[in-house]
This record gives C-alpha cells, structure tokens and sequence, in this order.
C-alpha cells in the first residue's frame, strides 16, 4: 500500500511538474486540487478551553429625549497565534466560524433625569490552545504543532446593552 501511494504521489508531482511548463493556467488548478486532496498528510485537531476574553465598542450616544437610527454592521473573526501558514486552514476548519452582526435599529434617549444614552455592544471571544498532529500517510512520521485560538463565542458571540448618564 504505502509503494501504491509513494508512486501515485511521484506520478501527481510529475505531471505538476510538466504541465508548468506547457500548460501553466491548468497546473496552477491541478495543484490546489492536489493539496486539498490531503495527498501526503493526515491530521488529528484538538483544542482546549481556556477562558473567555470580550471586546466592548460603544455604537452610539443619544441625549436625554431624543431618537438616533442605526445601521450597525460588526465582524467577529478567528484569531490564530503562533500557527505556521501550512496549517492555518487544517486549525480553522476544527473551530467556530467568524459570526456577523446587523442590526438597523431606532436608539432613543433616556427619560428626565439624564443626560444621554450610550449603547454598546460586547463581542465575546472563547480562547483556548490547539495541538495538530500532522502525520506522514507514506512514512507514518508525526509532527506536532501547537498554538492559541480566539473564536467567536459559542454561546451570546455578540451582547447588546445600554447604560444611562446623569
């Protein structure tokens, strides 16, 4: 099995190889189709929790009896530290996808008494550490790769509040 595959691999490399040459635009569609095939690699993702980080951004401040309409658009994406670019792909397909946010709402003012309104909006992040182990199908050898992850909470990614001035 492991000559069947070594030689599927060299004959895919070679054809690569050949048509750079004589058909360059095609090549560069077989090569992506290779790599995404996982030829020559199998993966193993876990992950562990750590805690839970938040980002707060202030929308909006309406004074005391007056009205503001919103279009509030906000990204929460997929934070990697510490991962080489040949996994990035492989570690983001095991955690949380990027979450949007969109909201086109009426804000009002507070009632007598204060002096405006400020609206927020909390993105919640969970954090945690990941460990890929890369093996080699042909060889068997293993590579361990390990590194830090923000993903867009799992549960309340995004939380909308207010909080009244005097």
């Amino acid at each position: 099995m492991k000559k069947i595959s070594l030689t599927l691999l060299i004959v895919c490399i070679s054809i690569t190889f050949l048509l750079n040459f004589t058909m360059p635009e095609f090549a560069g569609k077989m090569k992506d189709n290779i790599s995404s095939m996982n030829i020559l690699y199998s993966y193993s993702v876990t992950k562990t929790f750590s805690e839970q980080t938040h980002d707060t951004i202030e929308i909006a401040s309406v004074p005391s009896r007056e009205t503001e309409t919103r279009n509030v658009d906000f990204r929460s994406d997929v934070k990697l530290e510490d991962t080489p670019l040949n996994i990035k792909s492989v570690v983001k397909e095991s955690l949380n996808k990027p979450q949007d946010y969109k909201f086109k709402e009426k804000l009002t003012g507070p009632e007598k008494g204060f002096s405006y309104r400020k609206y927020y909006l909390t993105k919640n992040y969970d954090k945690g550490r990941y460990t890929v182990i890369r093996t080699n199908k042909i060889t068997g050898k293993e590579k361990v790769y390990v590194g830090t992850y923000h993903v867009p909470s799992a549960q309340d990614p995004f939380v909308e509040w207010s909080r009244d001035v005097k």
